[in-house]
Parts: structure tokens; C-alpha cells; sequence
């Protein structure tokens, strides 16, 4: 029983120590519901950026233009004061309400509205610029009085444009922004991050208008009816170095600079290479003041790396058979040169170099509540995604004219057409179906393995095994016969293996001479011969005296211990 009891401990001991360490693994950081994505991500080896100390700067962002693919990040929601980049949207909105040609006058409040020692162009009461000109003004040499003076041009007053502002940041879906003035003067009200900016930049590019200013090294200003003619810099050093030549990068096309005590410098630049436009911002950096690293050397740092590991594709040209997929089913009714359904003209793909466009995958979704109405109306959407990220999206448009119903199709290709897109809804609708399916049985297998992950589950199943496995114990060793496990013992002399025999050996001797024996009488062997007899040489004295016959005895040779007087008597 002892045994037994030993054994029970040892197993129950191993089987601990094996399921002991499963107890504290924690539960993943990601929620249950991102599971599925992550494994995609993981399988897929992103190329790895600058590593984020290196970066003087304390947010970042690279983001590829036409598609809105952030490249890079570090801290890209936190939040910081923008300082002139401010004007990035101060300019757009000035682009898309007005025309070049309107001029502005300027009032006593925008001239003396700015704070003493801020960037100024030197505006006078009552001076008259056109819009193109204050466009230069704000995006080259970053004139504060001028973002007042379109402000009140264009809302009436300042408070009234920085609402426009605001209303434009809620458009474009951002909640880590708000302003307070137009040029970016520090306020506590006033704040932005990498993210928001570099959306805004991106929206910003799409103006003609702005991208032409933006990308001006240098603009000659015509003389105003208050200032001579002069001469303006565009203030950021890798589009225009004329005061830090070595950080002039060929392949930038424009940008705009902030600073303030509190903000520090902010940068945004833009660049363009192999058809591939990239933006990338920069929040609270050093500047080349201060040496190295820096606002410039983190930038061309970023693109560079951009550049050398993404490739951008153009979904029109390099992919047909996508197109054929989506408008097979109109061939037969509709010319394709025509045809009023048709991707947007920007339909671009951003995957790292190396990877085909074959490797990304397509998702096709339509918009079944869209009110058609005359012109462009987009009914749809192309989305591309590869590793568990969305590479890159496109528009499906249906230009809608007046006369395109009478002229495309007649009532007999209306009514084949509506057979043949009412199978397409079918066939969606079972796919759909299959899809839920799936999804809900995913949501299930996704919840069971979150459930098993959670430590106090794992502490109450280890519990109820351990449990099990020691009541199965209990059970074999009280029903089941457990081999003796006995050590074998060493010989002992005499000839008999073991106590035991030498005493039933006795018992049964002592038997058969205290009955008789077998009717004869037992005579003892004479073990005389078992002695040798040897002569005494005499070579001494003591010897002579000892004369006489002497027996070696070998005792190991036979089973008894006694002398050769006691066989012979």
C-alpha cells in the first residue's frame, strides 16, 4: 500500500509540473475579433522602416498620395501644436473658393493681428493682392497677415474662415484636429497630429492650383499699390536650398515649414519618383540648427526608404481581366469605348517591391441604394488588400447622360439585361449566404479559443484534469493488480537461494529422520579421501621434535566442517 501511495504522488507531481506553466500565459493584446486579421499579417514580412530613435522628430508619417497608404508611422495620433503647416489648409480652402484673379484688399484688423516678430510679408492697410499672390505670400514666405486677410475675403472674418476650417478637418473624418486661427500661431486650442496632417496634405494636392504653389522654389512678386516689385523664397530647404544646400532633395516637389518655441519645427514635404507621389509630415523635430539628426535628414530618411521598398501600380493598365470580371455580364449591350460604367481615373495599387499585383486580392461591392442622377455617379467600389492591409481602392463610376438609355439599349436588351442582373443578385445573394455562414461559425471559433485563453478557465480545467487523472489513479491501484517489483537478493552461502528455502529444507530433513526415512538406515560417507597425507621433512631441530604425520585440511571442499577423527570413529 505504501508503494502504491508513492507511485500516486510521483505521477500526479509530473503531470503538475507539465500543465502548471499553461496556467499564466496571458491572452493576446489584439481583441477576439482581430484574430483572423492578424494571422493574414503575420504570414506576409513588411518591409521595416527606420528604427523610430534614430528620428529626431516625435511623430511621423509616410503615406503614399493616391491611395492613402501609410508607408511609415511613429506616434502618428498624438497630438501636437502645427505651427505653420497650419497654412496647408489655409491655402487649399483659399484654392477651391476663389479664383486667382480676384483681388483682396487688406484691412487694419489682418495687418495688425499677428503677433510681433511672426512671419510677415510686410502687408499695409488697404493693399490690394490677388489671390494667386497671397496664395505665394502664405506657402512661400508663410505670411501670417495674409491667411487673415483671404480668411475675412472669403467668410467675412477670421473666426468665421477658422469654422470653415474646422467644418472641412469633420469632412475628411478627423477627430484629432481643431483650429483656431488660420496661419497656426501657438494656442491651446490649436493642435493636429501626423495623421490628421498628412490627410489633409493629401486632400490638399488634389487642387490644381495649390500644387502649383506648392512646388515653387522661388516667385517674383509684381509691384502692389503699396510695395515695390520682390522677390520671394520658398522657405523649405530640400525644395529650395539657398540656405542648406546639402539637404535639397531631387525628387521633392514641394512642402511647407513650421516653427514656434512650443511646437518646435514641423515639416511637411511632398515627392514624387516613378510615378509614385509620397507625403510624409514631421512633428516636433530639431532643426539644422541643432545639428543632425534633424527635420531634413528624418524626411529624406523616410522617402528614401519609401522609394526603395514600395512599388505603385496602375490598376487600368496592368490588370484587364479585372475589368473583364466586373463588365462581362454588359459586353454584348454596351461599347466599350461607350460605356457609361467605368473605374475612376485614379486606380492605383501600392505593394512592396517584390510582390505582384496577382498576389493582392480583389473585393468588388456595389451600393444598391444609389440614386442615380445625371453625370458621374459612383455605384460601387474596387478594394484591394494584400497581408491583411488594404493596398490601395477604386471607384466604380456610371455616367449617367439624358439621352444614354435611348441610345445604348433598347427595350429588348433593357429586359435581357435585367434577366442577366437579376441572376448576378442571385448568385450574390448564395454567396452572401455561404459568407455569413462562415462568418458566424468563424465569431464562434473565435469566442471558443478567446474563452480557453482567459486564465481563470485555464485554473478550472487544470483543476477538474488534475482531478480526473487522480481518480483514475485511485481506481487502478484498488482494482488492478500492480506487479511486485521485488530486489533480487545476493546469494548466500550453503547452496540455497533464499532463507525461506534453506528453512523448508530444514523442516523437511528434520521430517524424514524423525519418521524414519524410507525404511534403511542413512550412513555418512567417509570423507577420509578428501585428505592428503604428507610426509614431514625434517630439515630442523623444531621439526625432528614435531615428528610424526600432519593433514591439510580443505575445508572448501566439501559441505561439512568438521575434522577426519570425527568421519572415522
Amino acid at each position: 500500500m505504501k508503494k502504491r501511495r508513492i507511485l500516486a504522488v510521483i505521477l500526479t507531481g509530473i503531470i503538475l509540473a507539465v500543465c502548471m506553466p499553461g496556467i499564466y500565459v496571458p491572452a493576446s493584446a489584439g481583441s477576439i475579433s482581430r484574430i483572423s486579421q492578424k494571422k493574414a499579417a503575420d504570414k506576409v514580412q513588411w518591409p521595416a522602416g527606420p528604427k523610430k530613435k534614430s528620428l529626431s522628430s516625435d511623430s511621423a508619417i509616410l503615406m503614399e498620395l493616391s491611395t492613402g497608404q501609410i508607408l511609415y508611422k511613429k506616434n502618428i495620433n498624438k497630438k501636437h501644436y502645427p505651427a505653420s503647416i497650419t497654412k496647408i489648409l489655409t491655402a487649399m480652402l483659399t484654392a477651391e473658393n476663389c479664383s486667382n484673379n480676384e483681388v483682396v484688399t487688406f484691412s487694419e484688423a489682418a495687418v495688425y493681428g499677428i503677433e510681433a516678430g511672426s512671419s510677415t510679408v510686410y502687408t499695409e492697410v488697404d493693399e490690394k493682392l490677388t489671390i494667386e499672390q497671397c496664395l505665394y505670400a502664405i506657402m512661400l514666405e508663410s505670411a501670417n497677415e495674409v491667411c487673415l486677410g483671404v480668411g475675412e475675403y472669403i467668410s467675412g472674418t477670421a473666426d468665421a474662415f477658422v469654422d470653415k476650417m474646422n467644418e472641412r478637418v469633420k469632412e475628411l473624418g478627423l477627430k484629432g484636429t481643431h483650429f483656431n486661427n488660420p496661419n497656426g500661431l501657438p494656442d491651446p486650442k490649436h493642435y493636429t497630429t501626423a495623421y490628421d496632417m498628412a490627410v489633409i496634405a493629401r486632400e490638399a494636392m488634389k487642387n490644381p492650383t495649390f500644387r502649383k504653389v506648392v512646388g515653387t522654389r522661388s516667385y517674383q512678386m509684381p509691384k502692389t499699390n503699396k510695395h515695390k516689385a520682390r522677390f520671394w523664397n520658398n522657405h523649405h530647404q530640400m525644395v529650395n536650398g539657398y540656405q542648406w544646400p546639402k539637404y535639397e532633395y531631387k525628387y521633392c516637389i514641394g512642402g511647407k515649414t513650421g516653427y514656434t518655441n512650443i511646437s518646435r519645427n514641423t515639416l511637411v514635404t511632398y515627392a514624387e519618383k516613378d510615378g509614385m507621389e509620397l507625403v510624409c509630415v514631421i512633428m516636433r523635430a530639431d532643426g539644422p540648427k541643432q545639428g543632425e539628426p534633424n527635420e531634413y535628414t528624418d524626411t529624406t530618411s523616410l522617402l528614401n526608404f519609401g522609394f526603395e521598398n514600395y512599388r505603385k501600380y496602375t490598376v487600368d493598365e496592368q490588370t484587364s481581366d479585372i475589368n473583364k470580371d466586373l463588365f462581362n455580364n454588359y459586353d454584348s449591350y454596351f461599347d466599350s469605348d461607350a460605356s457609361p460604367i467605368h473605374l475612376a481615373s485614379e486606380s492605383s495599387v501600392v505593394l512592396p517591391k517584390g510582390v505582384e499585383l496577382t498576389q493582392a486580392k480583389q473585393k468588388v461591392s456595389y451600393d444598391k441604394d444609389v440614386k442615380l442622377k445625371t453625370g458621374d455617379n459612383i455605384i460601387g467600389s474596387v478594394t484591394y488588400s494584400y497581408g491583411g492591409r488594404v493596398v490601395g481602392s477604386t471607384d466604380i463610376i456610371y455616367t449617367k447622360k439624358e439621352d444614354s438609355a435611348g441610345r445604348h439599349l433598347d427595350a429588348a436588351s433593357r429586359e435581357a439585361v435585367g434577366e442577366e442582373i437579376q441572376e448576378l443578385k442571385d448568385s450574390a445573394k448564395k454567396d452572401k449566404e455561404k459568407e455569413n455562414i462562415w462568418r458566424k461559425w468563424r465569431k464562434v471559433k473565435d469566442a471558443m479559443v478567446g474563452f480557453f485563453k482567459i486564465s481563470a478557465v485555464r485554473v478550472v480545467l487544470l483543476v477538474i484534469a488534475v482531478a480526473a487523472v487522480a481518480a483514475l489513479l485511485i481506481f487502478l491501484l484498488r482494482h488492478v493488480q500492480m506487479p511486485r517489483l521485488r530486489r533480487r537478493r545476493r546469494r548466500s552461502s550453503g547452496g540455497y537461494r533464499s532463507r525461506r528455502a534453506r528453512r523448508r529444507n530444514a523442516r523437511h530433513s528434520h521430517n524424514h529422520w524423525s519418521s524414519g526415512g524410507s525404511g534403511r538406515r542413512r550412513t555418512r560417507r567417509n570423507m577420509s579421501k578428501y585428505y592428503e597425507r604428507k610426509p614431514v621433512k625434517s630439515s630442523s631441530p623444531r621439526e625432528r621434535r614435531n615428528r610424526g604425520l600432519t593433514y591439510h585440511k580443505n575445508h572448501k571442499k566439501t559441505r561439512e566442517s568438521f575434522g577426519k577423527n570425527f568421519f572415522d570413529f
